[in-house]
């Protein structure tokens, strides 16, 4: 929901690009984040390299504040497919828009949300 919204009124942006790794968000420094963000959540054992690449690109800051939000995405995530916390009305009905397009109803966890 808060990447649709804070995306509005900003066309060059392409929300694809947090679910298809292949495809250019448009966000600057995205090939760095999303580098970082894959090693982060285990997707590949370059850590290291990917958080010194985001340092040299965008300074300290931003490699506290990027491990920080996935931390964060991770610990809302484990809670809500744990406990099976179900989407709100108005967000299920908003997110219809782009959740298909996204491929998000085909995840896994799915079910514990939208189910």
């Amino acid at each position: 929901m808060l990447l649709g919204r804070n995306s509005e009124g900003n066309e060059e942006l392409n929300l694809n690009g947090t679910v298809h790794n292949e495809v250019d968000s448009g966000v600057e420094h995205g090939a760095v984040l999303l580098r970082y963000s894959d090693a982060a959540v285990g997707r590949t054992p370059a850590l290291v390299s990917a958080r010194e690449a985001l340092n040299r690109a965008m300074g300290p800051d931003a490699v506290v504040d990027c491990a920080a939000t996935i931390a964060n995405f991770q610990r809302m995530v484990r809670i809500a497919d744990g406990c099976g916390i179900p989407l709100d009305p108005f967000s299920k009905k908003e997110s219809e828009k782009w959740r298909a397009g996204l491929g998000i109803d085909d995840f896994r966890s799915h079910g514990n949300t939208f189910g």
